[in-house]
């Protein structure tokens, strides 16, 4: 059972108990009797002054119930926010909606053209740029998603494919409204350091939410929410701690291995500095490199934090670095000290043009990453040729995340052509225990979606064994 499932069903048993409490309370109740309690309720209650009244127990019952069961004030919570985006109350996602309108396909439409001209559209695969479009822009909004997703109420009705992701729209729909509804999102409000003894269970996301004590995480909705940030810094932490859930079922490959024991044992040094004053003199910070950084070199600087409470000993630097990070105008502000174990810093440009700021590298204390970069995408694979070469010099381990399988399936494939002989894999690909909970719809196209971080491997520049003859 989910750490949701038992908190939901926890309190429905509550709420049922607190119906019975009042209900036995009432001078009408009998459990002997059921018709005395009817009989007594049409004499002696108010209700009974009017002969269109009705009343029972059970929609007495019904209604307490229905007032304090967070399954249906969670229903009707979701209910309240579904809008359809052309009658949202929300400006942005009114823009959203016309944006869509505007730029976006009819899937019918686009099927019936590939048939007719497939041409264009498989040298859209080879090469990454949209095939062009010549059919109806999608006027028509879904009544069950609030998207518009079709060009008319007919297409709408002969695509059944639509009905594989409806929901997920829906949910998407729902989540934006919430977002900006402007409640207070206690969700966000993230929990402290724990103690020392205390270790988090990094099995996946309900263990973590459960061991880490993230309270205020009371739904799905929230747990959407908060993972959508939070899966940059946990999954670098599940992947540095010692307590990584990759080592369970032998994911790590013996090379892998090799490469964490190096790194572990630099943490290990850090713990053991607390009590040695001439150990911390010496000892060096890990340092982690996020490549291609985007999205996750703007997100407020404490949600990294919760990666330092997973390593509380160890001292980290993370290295922001990409063209899109958006460092502030002020070099001397380019670096943020979160705590006197955590410090950020952030470096604007290609990582192979930037490598001579951070040389030397050592294979045991610094790791890098590369969050949904797409190396294999026919649009990005040059520019990322050049960081990976440089990267596989520096013989320090090396993961990297993929958005779907086909996503991490065309990047392991990019990979193992172009750099066969010049990598070892640390990590086979596999799905991510700490992915996003969060699907993100490509506004050209619905049917194509992203879940940040839904899959992980690991690799490293080969090393070359050295036997004496």
């Amino acid at each position: 059972m989910s750490f949701f499932a038992f908190t939901r069903n926890t309190l429905t048993a509550s709420s049922k108990r607190e119906a019975i409490r009042l209900l036995a309370k009432s001078p009408t109740y009998s459990l002997r009797s059921p018709a005395l309690v009817f009989s007594s309720l049409k004499r002696s209650t108010p209700f009974s002054t009017s002969a269109r009244a009705s009343y029972s127990v059970k929609s007495w019952f019904s209604k307490i119930l229905s007032s304090k069961d967070p399954k249906t004030q969670e229903k009707q919570h979701l209910k309240e926010l579904f809008h359809p985006l052309s009658k949202s109350p929300i400006k942005a996602i009114l823009e959203k909606g016309k944006m869509i309108q505007t730029h976006g396909i009819c899937p019918v439409c686009a099927e019936e053209d590939a048939k007719k001209n497939p041409e264009p559209y498989q040298k859209a695969i080879e090469t990454g740029i949209p095939a062009p479009y010549h059919g109806h822009r999608p006027v028509f909004e879904c009544p069950d998603c609030g998207y518009p997703t079709h060009c008319s109420e007919e297409h709408w009705r002969n695509d059944h494919k639509h009905k594989e992701i409806c929901a997920e729209l829906r949910m998407a729909n729902i989540d934006e409204h919430d977002l900006r509804s402007g409640r207070r999102l206690p969700e966000f409000e993230f929990p402290p350091a724990q103690a020392a003894e205390i270790v988090a269970n990094l099995s996946n996301w309900d263990t973590l939410f459960y061991t880490r004590n993230f309270s205020t995480i009371r739904n799905d909705q929230a747990a959407r929410h908060v993972t959508k940030i939070l899966t940059y810094p946990i999954t670098i932490g599940a992947t540095l701690s010692p307590f990584s859930p990759f080592t369970v079922g032998k994911s790590f490959t013996s090379e892998g291995v090799r490469s964490m024991t190096a790194l572990h044992a630099t943490i290990r040094e850090h713990e053991l500095s607390k009590s040695d004053q001439g150990l911390a003199s010496i000892i060096k910070p890990v340092r982690i490199f996020i490549l291609g950084a985007r999205s996750e070199a703007m997100f407020p600087a404490l949600a990294y934090l919760q990666l330092s409470h997973l390593l509380p000993n160890t001292m980290l630097n993370i290295y922001f670095v990409g063209p899109e990070c958006i460092p502030s105008k002020d070099q001397t502000q380019n670096t943020i000290a979160v705590s006197s174990r955590l410090v950020l810093k952030y470096n604007k440009g290609l990582f192979h043009d930037l490598i001579w700021s951070f040389v030397p590298f050592d294979p045991y204390t610094d790791i890098f990453f590369m969050f949904n970069p797409g190396v294999g995408h026919p649009l990005a694979r040059d520019s990322w040729a050049p960081t990976i070469s440089k990267l596989l010099e520096t013989k320090c381990a090396i993961f990297a995340t993929g958005f779907s399988h086909p996503d991490t399936a065309e990047d392991v494939r990019t990979l193992k052509e172009n750099y066969k002989d010049k990598l070892d894999w640390l990590l086979e690909p596999r799905e991510n225990p700490f992915t996003s909970l969060k699907k993100d719809f490509a506004l050209n196209d619905l049917r194509i979606w992203a879940q940040a971080n839904m899959n992980i491997y690991g690799f490293r520049g080969k090393l070359y064994e050295i036997s004496s003859k």
